[in-house]
């Protein structure tokens, strides 16, 4: 009898980013599955030395990957997933423990060490203790270096290519990383040689992981930290996901609005809005049209992609203008704001409406990556004063050309090496989309729209959008699509009440998006 040749999961050749972006876009659960394989033993040694109760440090572990589920595009935008994951872990750790020692006050007890096996202790377990702590607080890419080289025991070639970086700039941060945690270690008085650093950083690396099997404990801490600690508006309740690890059928959550796009700034958490004001917060989903066919994914054919080889990884490579849902028809990469309820089109939304906890927010940066063969986020709103700064994580270099549609002073065409960025100008408030591309790599494109109010928001993968801090009255909601145009040919939008009610949510429930515009299959 013949041997048999064992079968290669294609996942295994993708980088984490790559792999981070079809779960964010394709549902691909294999893709989640072989990112918990790849960081489960880390995020599960930080997190069993964060409390000293097993169960807990369990329910801590489901926590950092309910996290990653509902917010991949934060991961993506970091040096490195597994450094981002590192972070992660350090901030559900530190929730888990609070909990902990609410519970302890409650009961009364003294804090001991958790008995049974998996449950930290001795002076060792201490010192790794210390070294999360120091190592959370050092400089990004040092840190994606250690995290890669110890605690994932990768080889300097696979840590390096995992990272977009030469091995020579690896060893450079790995050498700097490590003497920068020997001082600060030095200054707590630990003393900690180079073959006791990396034996102390690569022991959790070889600790066994629970199954990924969210408890409600899990979830409670993953919604506090997606509010603390990520930067994400997690009002909403929880709703199941699932995806599949180690061939079992795990339950995991996502928020009811949409993902973060890849790349977004971090969004700074809104006071709450007080009770008894009349304040709405505005949602619903954009749908194609009823009967028409919903168009699926073009592919790029592979002889038409200059440096076709480069692309191997990430293939097959798609025409992003038009990404439908094809379980709820929900349009992505559309973009939905208010404006007054008037026929002039240059009607300004008054700044008097705009809730105060949205009226001097501090102007921000919105990240768009070139990564995975496209740019990331494709579509990008913004605040009037907002910048957005392009960085090219491919592994060639390619330019970004942008071309504003009312100032030719922010007009760029940039060439970007790999690992570089640029920023733009502030943005002004827009009448019309700003666009840019890649004149090297022509599929990949997108555009960038700003507001001067901040009621305003990008669809996400399944269609939602949702609008915070909304004023009671009349006004307009407009939809746009960068290949459809105006929803209803309408640049005015559609009449909207918000009724004077007090705080509370409005459903507006699926808004189909007639367009003769629409691609047919």
């Amino acid at each position: 009898m013949s041997a048999r040749t064992p079968f290669l999961n294609p996942l295994l050749a993708l980088d984490d980013r790559t792999l981070l972006a079809r779960f964010a876009e394709q549902h691909d659960q294999g893709a989640f599955e072989q990112l918990v394989k790849r960081h489960g033993r880390l995020v599960f040694g930080v997190c069993r030395r964060a409390v000293r109760d097993a169960h807990l440090a369990e329910d801590a572990f489901q926590a950092v990957f309910l996290v990653l589920a509902r917010a991949p595009g934060k991961a993506v935008e970091a040096a490195s997933v597994g450094g981002w994951l590192f972070g992660t872990a350090r901030r559900v750790g530190s929730a888990a423990r609070r909990h902990e020692q609410r519970r302890e006050r409650r009961e009364a007890r003294a804090a001991q060490p958790a008995a049974g096996a998996g449950a930290p202790g001795g002076d060792f377990s201490d010192l790794l203790c210390v070294l999360d702590e120091e190592l959370g607080t050092m400089p990004e890419e040092m840190r994606a270096a250690l995290v890669a080289c110890f605690l994932e025991e990768r080889t300097q070639d696979e840590a390096a290519r995992e990272l977009g970086w030469s091995v020579s700039t690896l060893r450079r941060r790995l050498e700097s990383g490590k003497e920068l945690l020997r001082s600060r270690l030095a200054r707590r008085g630990v003393t900690l040689g180079a073959g006791l650093l990396a034996g102390g950083l690569g022991a959790p690396a070889r600790a066994a992981v629970p199954a990924l099997n969210p408890s409600p404990a899990a979830t409670v801490l993953a919604n506090e930290v997606l509010v603390r600690g990520v930067g994400l508006k997690a009002g909403a309740l929880l709703s199941a996901v699932v995806l599949a690890v180690g061939g079992l059928a795990h339950g995991l959550v996502s928020d009811a609005t949409p993902m973060a796009s890849a790349g977004a700034a971090p969004a700074e958490v809104a006071p709450p809005i007080a009770e008894g004001v009349p304040w709405a917060t505005v949602s619903g989903r954009v749908v194609f049209p009823k009967g028409h066919t919903v168009p699926g994914p073009a592919a790029l054919a592979p002889a038409a992609l200059k440096d076709a080889s480069v692309w191997e990884p990430f293939a097959p490579l798609f025409d992003e203008r038009v990404r439908v849902n094809a379980g709820n028809r929900g349009i992505a990469d559309a973009v939905v704001w208010l404006r007054p309820d008037a026929t002039d089109r240059r009607a300004e939304f008054p700044a008097d409406r705009v809730h105060p906890a949205l009226a001097g927010a501090k102007p921000q940066k919105h990240a768009v990556l070139a990564a995975a063969g496209q740019f990331r986020p494709r579509v990008v709103a913004a605040r009037a004063g907002d910048a957005v700064v392009f960085e090219n994580r491919l592994p060639v270099p390619t330019n970004v050309h942008y071309a504003p549609t009312d100032d030719g002073a922010r007009d760029f065409n940039v060439l970007l090496g790999k690992g570089v960025a640029h920023t733009a100008k502030p943005l002004p408030a827009l009448r019309a989309p700003d666009v840019y591309r890649s004149d090297i790599y022509p599929w990949m494109r997108g555009c960038v729209w700003a507001f001067g109010h901040p009621y305003f928001a990008v669809t996400g993968a399944d269609g939602r959008f949702e609008l915070k801090g909304v004023p009671a009255g009349a006004w307009r909601l407009v939809v746009w699509h960068e290949v459809a145009g105006y929803r209803a040919a309408s640049r005015l939008g559609a009449k909207l009440t918000v009724p004077d009610g007090g705080n509370g949510p409005l459903e507006l429930g699926p808004i189909e998006f007639e367009s003769d515009d629409w691609p047919t299959p």
